[in-house]
């Protein structure tokens, strides 16, 4: 096949890689402990569920029919209502977009901004999606290297040395995939500056902003709506990721560019999500996060615990919010002659617990291991992390 050459540019996600041997031994019966997919553990509202559900067949053409690329205004007004609410800061509906999740976003951001050779700052280790997009549209990747000993966040200096004007935009995950880290204000206030100094975006990927354990979100457009886009998603705390809905907030300017991209990425967000997410938003949401971060914490918790306890080696950093725990295994995988890829793949193959390899998210993630704790009960999530001391116990070479 004469296959475009810069279809490499897409390697393949590890997170699918594991799933798929996941899948294989679900589907064969076996139990595997999975601590690899970045997605909520609990189901949507019940009762969202039902009134969608009755909403649909009383209307099942309007909730069938394609909507405007941008999303249904009715949404859109009540998302801008909600950020608003949650910021601080009073946003409309020109600001906002709907997506079909953030990963549309992400490409449809990125195809708005991006030229050949313009450079985009990441952080080292980050969420896998964004630096194959920019390959692929033919930027430039410029990493700054997060800090294990600062809690993963990079060095002050090493943001400020790698700025030029070369760069088109800055990309932060706050909180973060994969570390669970969360940036202090100082450091989103001195990116907002940076940005702005070099006539450049900061994309805000705020996909956890609500499942936080401890402390509060930091909403960058309160530095300035001009510099940011922010990219959220209903994947997260409405527990929707196969629903396929997100959103961008940004500056009207921005807006109109990437609701005329965003034609050809997809011609509308999935009409019935739209109409689901605007029951969240108006009726469900605080009721939901009430109810479920509180399990989503005692999770975190127990995985903690468990890790040190069953793992006292391995260096782990407390998330303050989102999904994951970013395991540091050096001593482990130093003493196995292994890399963290093929730990991972034998984990899940030999000892049913499904991790992520942390080279998957940069350079900097070699030697750990993501897991996420959303989807195992406490009881399942001592037992997987038991389960995999005992593997590295009896390992040849441990």
């Amino acid at each position: 096949m004469r296959i475009s050459k810069r279809s490499s540019a897409f390697p393949g996600s590890a997170i699918r890689g594991i799933n798929e041997e996941v899948v294989k031994l679900e589907q064969s019966g076996v139990k595997v402990y999975g601590f690899h997919i970045g997605q909520p553990g609990l189901p949507p509202s019940r009762e969202l569920l039902l009134e969608f559900t009755k909403e649909l067949l009383e209307k099942p053409f309007e909730y069938s029919m394609y909507t405007p690329s941008s999303g249904i205004e009715e949404l859109r007004e009540v998302i801008a209502e909600d950020y608003s609410r949650y910021s601080g800061i009073k946003v409309n509906n020109g600001n906002v977009s709907v997506s079909a999740g953030s990963a549309e976003a992400i490409l449809a951001t990125f195809m708005s901004i991006i030229d050949e050779g313009d450079e985009v700052v990441l952080f080292d280790p980050t969420y896998l999606m964004y630096e194959p997009v920019i390959n692929y549209l033919g930027g430039r990747v410029r990493k700054v290297m997060a800090k294990e000993e600062l809690g993963w966040e990079p060095n002050e200096e090493d943001v400020k040395a790698i700025m030029s004007n070369r760069v088109k935009a800055i990309i932060v995950v706050n909180p973060d995939n994969p570390t669970g880290r969360v940036l202090r204000e100082p450091m989103i206030k001195l990116l907002i500056d940076l940005a702005r100094d070099h006539d450049a975006f900061l994309i805000y990927d705020e996909a956890y902003r609500h499942l936080y354990y401890e402390g509060g979100h930091t909403y960058a457009i309160k530095y300035g709506l001009e510099n940011v886009i922010a990219l959220n998603t209903f994947s997260k705390d409405p527990a929707m990721p196969g629903w396929r809905l997100g959103y961008v907030v940004s500056h009207e300017d921005f807006i109109k560019v990437f609701n005329r991209v965003k034609q050809y990425t997809n011609l509308n967000p999935p009409t019935p999500a739209q109409y689901a997410g605007l029951l969240y938003l108006k009726k469900y949401k605080e009721k939901y996060l009430s109810e479920t971060v509180p399990i989503y914490k005692s999770r975190m918790e127990a995985m903690y615990k468990a890790i040190r306890e069953y793992l006292p080696e391995a260096r782990v950093i407390k998330p303050k919010a989102g999904l994951f725990m970013f395991l540091n295994l050096e001593p482990h995988l130093r003493r196995l002659g292994i890399d963290d890829r093929d730990l991972s793949m034998r984990l899940v193959r030999e000892a049913h617990v499904a991790v992520v390899p942390g080279s998957a998210f940069g350079d900097m993630g070699r030697l750990h291991v993501r897991m996420a704790f959303a989807r195992e009960n406490e009881r399942d999530i001592e037992e997987g992390i038991r389960l995999i001391a005992n593997y590295l116990a009896r390992c040849p070479g441990h």
